[in-house]
């Protein structure tokens, strides 16, 4: 199979000069989960009631599979968020060639519920990569999956990147309670490529018994059942 490619165009000669290419965000896996026991408490056993071997999330392939998926544009430069006596901050950086920071009218967003501890004015990241895809493809662009000390939330959002020319900016809301500097390097947004497809859905009320005997013959394996039989190894360099 042929693999496609993504690529990453700064929207300026000087920003490829100086800001630090997105990456594989299999290279910015998050401390927590690289520090995380495949088995609780670093112990490895078998529980006597199912036969299975106790294993953590750290086993769990879905989790590792989005983890770990597509592309990761970083934070070109330190970010520092003041908090002002009136709730507000006054963000600043030093970057001379881009603009780190802009923020949206309340009136754009007025009827999202923002959650309570993150603070209701909408910033955005500015973004110095033009982002292409080969044609058909798209991408999504999430919060760092599992990244949970982030002091910000992105607005996800799907361009069809294959398409448009210009870099895409990234909205997202500030945790209330932080101040200080986000500092540069940080992971600001994943993206994933995927191929456009048109889709239709079917439900059924009925169990298709021929899912069965795929389980059972999974069940042989006291462990790595989805990895030895379901899933799919996924490339992304």
């Amino acid at each position: 199979m042929k693999n496609q490619k993504i690529k990453f165009y700064p929207s300026e000669n000087i920003h490829g000069q100086i800001f630090d290419p997105p990456v594989p965000t299999k290279t910015l896996i998050p401390k927590w989960y690289r520090d995380q026991d495949t088995h609780p408490e670093g112990k490895k056993f078998v529980i006597k009631e199912t036969g299975n071997v106790a294993v953590t999330i750290k086993a769990c392939m879905p989790v590792f599979d989005i983890i770990t998926a597509g592309y990761t544009i970083t934070l070109p430069g330190d970010v520092n968020f003041e908090k002002l006596e009136n709730g507000e901050f006054d963000v600043s950086w030093t970057v001379n060639h881009l603009q780190l920071i802009e923020s949206h009218a309340r009136a754009q967003y007025d009827k999202h519920g923002t959650p309570e501890e993150y603070f209701p004015i909408a910033y955005k990241f500015i973004n110095p990569w033009i982002i292409q895809t080969p044609p058909g493809y798209s991408c999504l662009f999430i919060q760092p999956s599992l990244q949970d000390t982030l002091p910000f939330q992105i607005v996800p959002a799907i361009v069809d990147t294959d398409k448009h020319p210009q870099a895409i900016n990234f909205p997202f809301f500030i945790r209330k309670d932080f101040e200080g500097i986000i500092p540069t390097g940080t992971p600001i947004v994943q993206v994933i490529p995927f191929k456009r497809d048109n889709w239709e859905h079917e439900s059924f009320t009925e169990f298709n018994p021929k899912f069965q005997p795929e389980w059972e013959k999974a069940m042989r394996r006291i462990r790595h059942r989805y990895k030895a039989y379901f899933r799919t190894i996924k490339k992304w360099e």
